[in-house]
Formats: structure tokens, sequence, C-alpha cells
């Protein structure tokens, strides 16, 4: 993906909490609905082509326009429970024996491949840890949209939960950078470009 393409991925995928925010505020679905389309070319546009990746969205915006009409109170509840459920899916999967922990998978591409052994027990704990504050969020997010007003529980899903994945980001790596402060570490910028050459689940010739 070329770097202009990569800058709209980014910012289509950082419109759909603004854009559920806005449905819910405004009680207008149909932006949750765009806010969907949007994220699922983000996600695809970067292992498919560019036109294929057009029809995807397209079909999820349907789906989405549909279920705008049908069931609006599934569109903008399920999407942030979800997310957050198949992001801790995502790290804890990967914490089964005979896989490379994600953090660590991470923290190899940031050190060319040779990870430190003090620095193996630490990015597995923080995989672990990942995968719990996803739980924590969904959970979070599922008991406001049970029982918390429509405004707290938008506030917390659409913003907050966001804020506080960044929090936990700089937070940690603050933490590294003094506790393992005689290894070398990349800046949160640095790593977050190099994410595009990177693949959570290898395949079986990557021999993990």
């Amino acid at each position: 993906m070329s770097t202009p393409m990569r800058w709209l991925a980014i910012l289509a995928g950082c419109a759909y909490p603004l854009l559920n925010h806005g449905a819910a505020v405004f009680g207008e679905p149909r932006l949750a609905a765009l806010g969907l389309a949007l994220l699922t070319w983000a996600f695809v546009a970067g292992t498919i082509r560019l036109f294929p990746a057009i029809l995807v969205a397209a079909g999820v915006l349907l789906l989405s326009l549909w279920l705008a009409a049908v069931l609006p109170g599934w569109l903008l509840y399920s999407p942030p429970v979800a997310l957050n459920l198949a992001l801790c899916a995502l790290f804890a999967l990967t914490l089964r024996a005979g896989r490379d922990p994600l953090v660590s998978r991470f923290a190899r591409i940031e050190r060319g491949g040779v990870l430190p052994p003090d620095l193996v027990s630490y990015t597995r704990n923080l995989t672990l840890a990942w995968a719990g504050f996803f739980a924590l969020m969904a959970a979070i997010s599922l008991a406001l949209a049970l029982a918390g007003p429509l405004a707290l529980w938008s506030l917390f899903s659409n913003i907050l939960n966001y804020v506080l994945v960044g929090v936990f980001f700089v937070l940690e790596y603050l933490y590294r950078r003094i506790r393992y402060r005689h290894h070398p570490h990349t800046s949160p910028w640095q790593l977050i470009r190099r994410l595009h050459n990177y693949r959570p689940f290898p395949r079986p010739a990557d021999g993990n």
C-alpha cells in the first residue's frame, strides 16, 4: 500500500468511532453504517486491491444500512464490544503453546529478529495484559449498553476506549524504557510506522 493510501486507511479507521458517537448523539444509525463501511475498507485495503476493497466496503455499507433500518440498537452497540473481543482474541490466541506471543513478535521486528531473554518473559506477560485490557473494555462497554445511559455508553465506547488504548500504549513504553533501560527501544511512532510489514499469524512456512 502506498503512503497516501495508508494515511487514507488510517483516517477511515479513525472516522468510525466519531461517526458511531454521532449516530448515538443525533439518533441517526446511518452514520454508524457509514462508519462500519469505512472501518471495513481500512482493514482490507492493505491486503487486497483497491477495487475489491471498495466492493467489500460497499457490501458492508448496504448490510449496515439495512441493519440501521431494522435493528438500529444492534448496529450501535454491538461493533464496539465485538471489536474489543476480537482484539482480545488476537492477543490471547498467540499465547497458546507453540505460538510466539503477539507482543514478542512486535519486539522481534523492532530488534531485527533477536529478542533478549529478559524481554521474552516480559513481552509474553504484556501480551496477556493487552488481552485482559481489551476483555475489560468489552465488559465495560457491554455493561453500559445494558444498564447505562446512551450518552455515557457512547462516550466510553467511542471516545474513552480509544484514549485508554493510547494511554496504555504510552505508559507501557515509558515503563519499559525505565525498567529495561539497558536495551534500546524504538519509539511508539517508529513502531507504528513499521506495522504495515507485520503479520500477526504467520504462515506455517515461517516456522512458528
